[in-house]
């Protein structure tokens, strides 16, 4: 693994090790640089161990050593002089049960990184051999999905805001925030506590008023003052009733939680919501998959913010919505470390994320599914091709893997509104590079170049409005193209 005749960095010796494997622990020691060398320190103690992520990058370019503690208990030192990293496994009589660290290391003042080994990874599949031809999508291919979903009778859907709100809310959901807000009540001391589905129907009611009817403190609805006081919520609930019931308001078993996601407090809730969201579908063939924020500015392990974004702080959630808006699974996201309930395996956090909302979905539905570059790559559209779905996205220029397109440089010298298509014989995929103000990957397993578009753009030059050649697979893409009915058809 290591060479005796080369010192190693602390970014090169993690990523050996992480590709070597098999071992319980491995300590890094940094080797600290020369006296006149301006360093960027690190937050921990020189005594404790640190976590290599949170590193900079001229740490991680430092010289290092390494002891690896093997899985049968071995302790071998790597001060890329010493010995090696690379031990043999075999019985050989010259192994010894442990190596001690060398003096000359143990007495530099040093960094320890602590690395374990992960879990152990599963063999990685052969790569995909590929058939890249310069020619449009076949028009057999666009027809290999076949939409044989079923219609819900829209009669089933009620006509009033309330109606609509109680078919997600109903009975079970209600009876399980009954239950769990008396269980937690006791479990505080308060054996007296008890509640109805109707006083949580009206403290949901509450909750909703106050979310467009606002007041500088909760208190104020119940005031005596004109100016905030709200008749409805006042004569509904009594103020100091209202105070104990956000109290005790609960939607979970706290001694049934799982400790590593950071939503189990409202997971119960979520999960109900999910499958009514699925009951009530109305089912129709173009889905799509984005990312929504839900406002929040208080203390929260999984609070985010984005910058650029409409909101910028709050929950992240994976949403898969229809064509008109209607979300049909979604997902919190719990940062890059948090809780996962899909493995990324090597389809990438985007793809693992795509394949978790399509997984309660009814199979053999020939959905058409749209989602930006955050999401796709080629063996995200291989999977889901093999799963009968018609899927269209932009894409990452490094993910197209070795599709011969023109390179983005050379595309951006080109005439705007030019564009460059590959075909992939093997897979039935196509990619095509478009020059738009900026260069736009997109790929597709249903879609072609072919009925070509016109796209209206703004020209510095004419100013004016002048119009653009723009492949079909691109035009799919954005909501303004005037199908989102079931069929496909105009709605």
């Amino acid at each position: 693994m290591a060479s005796r005749n080369r010192r190693y960095t602390v970014n090169e010796i993690i990523s050996m090790l992480e590709d070597e494997g098999n071992f319980e622990r491995a300590d890094i020691h940094v080797q600290p640089p020369p006296v006149d060398e301006l360093t960027d320190e690190d937050s921990a103690s020189e005594d404790e161990e640190v976590g290599y992520n949170n590193l900079s990058g001229r740490q991680l370019d430092q010289q290092a050593t390494v002891t690896v503690i093997r899985l049968d208990g071995r302790h071998v030192v790597d001060s890329a002089s010493d010995s090696d990293l690379e031990t043999d496994h075999s019985s050989d009589s010259s192994d010894t049960d442990e190596y001690e660290v060398p003096a000359n290391i143990a007495k530099r003042p040093q960094v320890r990184i602590a690395l374990r080994d992960p879990a152990p990874r599963p063999k990685r599949p052969a790569p995909v051999k590929r058939k890249w031809e310069n020619k449009d999508l076949p028009e057999q291919n666009k027809d290999r999905f076949t939409w044989h979903g079923s219609n819900i009778d829209k009669s089933i859907w009620p006509q009033t805001p309330d109606g609509i709100f109680n078919l997600f809310f109903d009975d079970d959901v209600i009876n399980m925030i009954v239950e769990q807000s008396i269980r937690y009540a006791g479990s505080k001391g308060n054996h007296s506590f008890s509640t109805s589905p109707q006083e949580i129907r009206i403290f949901l009611a509450i909750l909703l008023r106050s979310g467009y009817n606002t007041v500088p403190r909760r208190r104020q609805f119940w005031s005596r003052d004109d100016d905030v006081r709200n008749e409805a919520i006042a004569r509904t609930m009594p103020r100091d009733r209202f105070d104990i019931l956000v109290r005790y308001v609960h939607l979970c078993d706290n001694n049934n939680l799982d400790r590593e996601d950071k939503f189990s407090k409202v997971r119960p809730l979520l999960c109900l919501l999910n499958e009514r969201f699925l009951l009530y579908f109305l089912k129709g063939k173009n889905l799509s998959i984005d990312e929504i924020m839900i406002p929040y500015y208080g203390r929260h392990g999984a609070k985010q913010f984005i910058r650029g974004k409409p909101i910028r702080f709050g929950y992240k959630m994976w949403a898969l919505t229809t064509a008109l808006g209607y979300v049909l699974q979604f997902e919190p996201y719990q940062g890059a470390n948090g809780h996962q309930t899909h493995d990324p395996g090597f389809l990438g956090m985007g793809g693992a994320v795509v394949m978790d909302l399509l997984s309660e979905l009814q199979k053999n539905d020939a959905y058409h599914l749209t989602f930006d570059n955050l999401f796709t790559s080629l063996k995200l559209m291989d999977r889901l091709t093999d799963m009968g779905i018609s899927c269209t996205g932009t894409i990452r220029a490094n993910r197209i893997e070795d599709c011969p397109v023109k390179n983005v440089k050379d595309m951006g010298k080109t005439q705007r509104g030019n564009y460059d298509k590959r075909y992939d014989a093997h897979k039935g995929l196509i990619v095509v590079r478009w020059n738009d103000n900026n260069i736009v990957n997109v790929v597709s397993n249903c879609h072609g170049v072919e009925p070509l578009q016109q796209a209206t753009r703004w020209s510095k030059q004419a100013k004016a409005r002048v119009r653009l050649p723009q492949p079909y697979l691109i035009k799919a893409l954005q909501p303004d193209n005037g199908r989102c009915g079931q069929d496909g058809s105009k709605c």
